[in-house]
C-alpha cells in the first residue's frame, strides 16, 4: 500500500518554520558555491571548529580486492555535523568522488546518529568524533607499482552557536601491490575495525509496520515474531528515519498495546516526502536489541499499512 503524501498537513507555523526556511537557504548556498571552492582544491571550514581528512584502511591496493577509505571527523566541544537525515534543519555530509576508470565507490556506511542542537530545533548528527566508511572496488587488471590517486569533493554542514556550511577536496594517494591478504595501515585499521563493530544491523525476527491515521499522524508498530518476546516497556524507544517522513523536533509518545508490541507516534516532516512502499530507519531501545543484546540500534523496515477510514 503506497502512502499518499497529501494526507499530511503541515502542522508548524510560518514563524516556525523560518528557521528551516533559512538553513535550507544554506543548504543552497553549499551547493551553489561547492563547485568553485572544490575546483580551486581548497577545504574550507569556514571557521566551523571542526576538522576532516580522508584516510585509508590499507597501505596499498591489491588488484580486483575491496578496500576501505573514511572520511574522519573531529568535533571540538559544542560543534555538531549531520546524519544522512538530519531531520527538520541542517545539511548531511556527502561524498562525491571522481575516481580512476574501473573504480567503484559504495555509499557512506553511517554511524549511529546523536540528538542536536540547532538554536532551539532538534536534529540529527554527530558531537562525537566520527568515521564515515566508504569501500572501493579496483579493477582486476592494474599495474604494479602504480600511484592510484582517489579524490573526493566533499560537503558538509557544521553548527554551533552559529552554522558553517562547508566543502573541498580530499586526495588518498595508494600504490599498486600485487597479493592476496589486505595490507593493512597500523595506524587506521583499527580505527575502521571499531567503527564497523557499532555500524547498526538489521533487526532479525520482529516485524514493522507504519500508518498513517485521521489524525495525520504516523503511527510506526513494532512486534517481535516470537509470542513470548515482549517490548521492553522500561526503556527509552525512539525512530530516526532515513528518509524525510519523520519531524526531528516533535516528540515521539510511545505505547504498548496488549499483545506485546511497542507503537510510536509520529509526527509527520512539515513538507509532504514523496510517497514509498515502506519506512526505513533506526528504532533505539535503550535496552538493546533484540532483548538483552548491547546493541543499541537496529535497522528496521516498516510496511505501509493502508491508511483507516480511506475509500
Amino acid at each position: 500500500m503506497r502512502r499518499d503524501a497529501a494526507v499530511f498537513p503541515v502542522l508548524v507555523t510560518v514563524d516556525r518554520f523560518a528557521p528551516f526556511r533559512n538553513w535550507w537557504r544554506a543548504a543552497m548556498f553549499v551547493v551553489l558555491g561547492f563547485s568553485y571552492w572544490a575546483h580551486a582544491g581548497q577545504v574550507d571550514t569556514r571557521g566551523a571548529a571542526i576538522d576532516l581528512s580522508l584516510i585509508p584502511e590499507v597501505r596499498s591496493i591489491r588488484p580486483g580486492k575491496p578496500f576501505r577509505v573514511g572520511l574522519r571527523i573531529h568535533h571540538e566541544p559544542g560543534w555538531h555535523t549531520y546524519w544522512r537525515q538530519p531531520g527538520i534543519v541542517g545539511v548531511p555530509v556527502s561524498l562525491t568522488w571522481d575516481l580512476p576508470a574501473g573504480f567503484h565507490a559504495g555509499p557512506i556506511q553511517w554511524p549511529v546518529p546523536e540528538h542536536v542542537k540547532m538554536g532551539n530545533l532538534n536534529a540529527w548528527g554527530f558531537e562525537r568524533d566520527v568515521l564515515l566508511i566508504v569501500e572501493i572496488t579496483p579493477p582486476e587488471q592494474l599495474e604494479p607499482r602504480t600511484s592510484i590517486d582517489l579524490r573526493a569533493k566533499g560537503a558538509w554542514m557544521a553548527c554551533e552557536r552559529t552554522c558553517h556550511p562547508g566543502w573541498g577536496d580530499f586526495l588518498v594517494q595508494l600504490p599498486v601491490r600485487p597479493g592476496a591478504a589486505p595490507d593493512w595501515d597500523p595506524g587506521n585499521h583499527p580505527v575502521f575495525m571499531e567503527t564497523e563493530a557499532a555500524l547498526p544491523q538489521k533487526l532479525k525476527g520482529w516485524t514493522a509496520s507504519v500508518s498513517t491515521e485521521d489524525d495525520g499522524q504516523n503511527r510506526l508498530r513494532i512486534r517481535s515474531d516470537d509470542p513470548a518476546v515482549r517490548a521492553d516497556p522500561s526503556a527509552r524507544w525512539y525512530f530516526y528515519p532515513y528518509t524525510p517522513h519523520v519531524h526531528s523536533d516533535e516528540p515521539q509518545p510511545v505505547h504498548f498495546p496488549a499483545d506485546g508490541s511497542v507503537e510510536l507516534t509520529l509526527m509527520p516532516f512539515p513538507i509532504p516526502a514523496p510517497a514509498t512502499e515502506t519506512l526505513e530507519g533506526l528504532i533505539e531501545c535503550s535496552s538493546g536489541l533484540p532483548p538483552g543484546s548491547p546493541n543499541r540500534f537496529a535497522v528496521i523496515q516498516a510496511t505501509w499499512r493502508p491508511t483507516p477510514n480511506a475509500p
